[in-house]
């Protein structure tokens, strides 16, 4: 996410997360599946779309011998933050190359995919569980999310505005994926249901929400064990086609 400075304060101080969400079982959606090459077997309401080039790719991967980015979490980031947007860029296209972003803060990258597909993503991660117990949350500034939709709905070019939500553990001092999620900008609108004032190092007095990964994909209609067990969860309409 553009300011993960704000992000890493939260889930290593457990602020906006006094209250705990209460785990109620989803029974599992049932669906066709796919399989493709060497991708697992998904129900066919997550299954993964072409946009989609190496789904096996893992957080703790991202150190290793994967594509690097120059978005805005290089600079600005702190590492895990960065990790995340080195993983999106391993994770979209193999061959994708990532620019850095100049001027707009509410993405952290723009790319260009192999369908001539342009994509502009906003990445966030966040810890499974804080030490203290609760959820591990996503924080998600007003501004910046209100900006990245309305120019999703109004731009005309073949371009995807994507959130990419990654949720981690740690083990021995590093990372360790628990699951991913991308998804539309316009659909994580739907999502926040009340936003807080909050002091932000840039923008002064800014809203936000605070939202758990274990909530987000309820409002999202991913079950948890799908979430955890399939290598990524996949919420696009992959590649337009005409019509």
């Amino acid at each position: 996410m553009s300011d993960k400075t704000e992000s890493s304060s939260v889930e290593s101080s457990g602020q906006g997360a006094s209250s705990i969400d209460v785990e109620t079982p989803s029974p599992d959606q049932g669906g066709e599946t796919e399989i493709d090459g060497n991708r697992e077997e998904i129900s066919s309401e997550f299954a993964l779309t072409e946009l989609i080039e190496r789904p096996e790719v893992a957080l703790e991967d991202v150190s290793g011998d994967v594509p690097t980015c120059s978005g805005r979490g290089k600079n600005t980031a702190a590492v895990r933050g960065y990790n995340t947007e080195r993983l999106v860029s391993a994770v979209f296209d193999k061959c994708l190359i990532f620019d850095a972003c100049r001027g707009d803060p509410w993405y952290d990258t723009f790319a260009k995919g192999s369908h001539d597909i342009a994509f502009r993503i906003e990445s966030k991660s966040c810890v499974h569980r804080y030490p203290s117990g609760p959820y591990g949350r996503f924080r998600i500034w007003k501004q910046h999310h209100d900006e990245f939709v309305s120019t999703a709905r109004s731009w005309h070019f073949e371009t995807q505005f994507l959130y990419f939500f990654c949720v981690y553990t740690i083990e021995d001092g590093g990372e360790r994926e628990v699951g991913k999620l991308v998804v539309p900008a316009e659909r994580v609108d739907e999502v926040p249901d009340s936003w807080t004032a909050r002091d932000h190092s840039t923008m002064g007095e800014s809203y936000a929400r605070d939202i758990s990964w274990h909530q987000l994909l309820k409002r999202l209609g991913v079950p948890e064990t799908i979430f955890e067990e399939q290598p990524i969860i996949d919420l696009t309409d992959g590649v337009p086609t005409e019509d």
